[in-house]
């Protein structure tokens, strides 16, 4: 793909046939599939990788570079030799530019900072980001706090007013206003318009681990409510997309029921299968490697969401979601593994929503 550009020569006699234009922005796409390989559908001339880190749960690479003329790609996902990690590209540009993601348009961009969450991408999915041209007069809400924000610990933040249906670059503008950073994810769901917000997620220093705009019930933190925000993590705006593989559960989360037989399949003998007990998530939250709060985060569980538990133990005494217990639940995930989530995340009686000790 090539770029040209008339310019006029200094000192031309036929200065009256010299004219000058700003190229249109070629349009770059990346493509991170489910091996945790990106490819990039542009030259190198275009594009400078800056490298794959590993990073902890809850922590974002510092990536130290923002050079004036281009746009920084961070893509964080679990890659199956790292884990999970954060792989940071620079596009060349000193234009107003449109992402879009899995299809659905992004707010419009220019330099700074872009970050995708694909950590929750199911087994054999492609996230894919497309940076476009886009008309230069058209408002940039930045997807970084501006330097008058603090850039680490805890902000007491007043919740915004986030709504299902809201547009990417009006729920951007609040978020950036309100000191926090943000970074895109995109989920399937029938609520919301495609391209439209499903919902955001806002990282806090609390026991529940995130806040989730428009809350999922009448107890959970609201607009107008106070929380303190943990800013070394970016707030997700959730856009709705049409799936690229059916699911039976909810796909913003990890966690999902293994296929149900129908009644057309085939009766068989195998009693290998480990029982599970289907249990629902009535508030965000994380789940952990172990049965504490010191444990870290491999996944997370959303409201209403359905999932698998294995079996209950005791540990950490946890006193979120409208109750206290000591009960952490196992729950069964996607990729085989597995993960604690306190019982206060969960419908029904913390004491008795799994039957089966670990």
């Amino acid at each position: 793909m090539t770029l040209m550009a008339l310019v006029g020569a200094a000192g031309c006699d036929n200065s009256d046939a010299s004219a000058s234009f700003t190229p249109a922005f070629a349009p770059v796409t990346f493509t991170l599939d489910s091996s945790g390989k990106i490819t990039v559908s542009v030259g190198r001339s275009f594009v400078t990788p800056i490298g794959v880190f590993s990073v902890d749960a809850g922590v974002e690479h510092q990536f130290e570079i923002d050079p004036k003329g281009y746009l920084t790609a961070i893509f964080r996902y679990v890659s199956p030799k790292q884990g999970l990690v954060e792989a940071g590209y620079l596009i060349r540009t000193d234009r107003r530019v449109e992402p879009s993601l899995d299809g659905q348009s992004l707010a419009p961009a220019k330099g700074g900072t872009l970050r995708i969450d694909a950590t929750d991408a199911e087994p054999g999915e492609t996230t894919q980001l497309t940076v476009s041209d886009t008309p230069q007069d058209s408002p940039i809400p930045s997807a970084s706090a501006s330097a008058a924000c603090p850039d680490s610990g805890a902000l007491e933040l007043v919740l915004p007013e986030v709504s299902a249906g809201d547009s990417v670059t009006d729920t951007v503008t609040k978020l950036t206003a309100a000191c926090l950073k943000v970074q895109y994810a995109t989920e399937e769901t029938d609520a919301s318009e495609e391209g439209a917000v499903t919902k955001v997620e806002i990282p806090t220093t609390g026991p529940e681990g995130a806040v989730q705009l428009p809350r999922p019930d009448e107890t959970a933190p609201g607009p107008g409510d106070t929380v303190e925000a943990a800013l070394e993590q970016a707030a997700t705006v959730f856009v709705a997309a049409s799936g690229q593989n059916p699911s039976p559960s909810d796909t913003a989360t990890e966690l999902t029921s293994p296929p149900t037989p129908t009644d057309s399949s085939p009766p068989t003998d195998d009693t290998t299968t480990t029982a599970t007990t289907t249990v629902y998530g009535q508030a965000y939250a994380p789940v952990r490697s172990e049965p504490s709060t010191a444990g870290v985060q491999v996944s997370h569980i959303a409201a209403q969401g359905e999932y698998q538990a294995l079996c209950f133990q005791r540990g950490e005494e946890v006193s979120a979601h409208g109750s206290v217990s000591n009960i952490w639940v196992k729950l069964l995930r996607t990729n085989g593994e597995t993960g604690w989530v306190t019982a206060t995340a969960l419908s029904g009686d913390p004491e008795a929503v799994v039957p089966t000790t670990c």
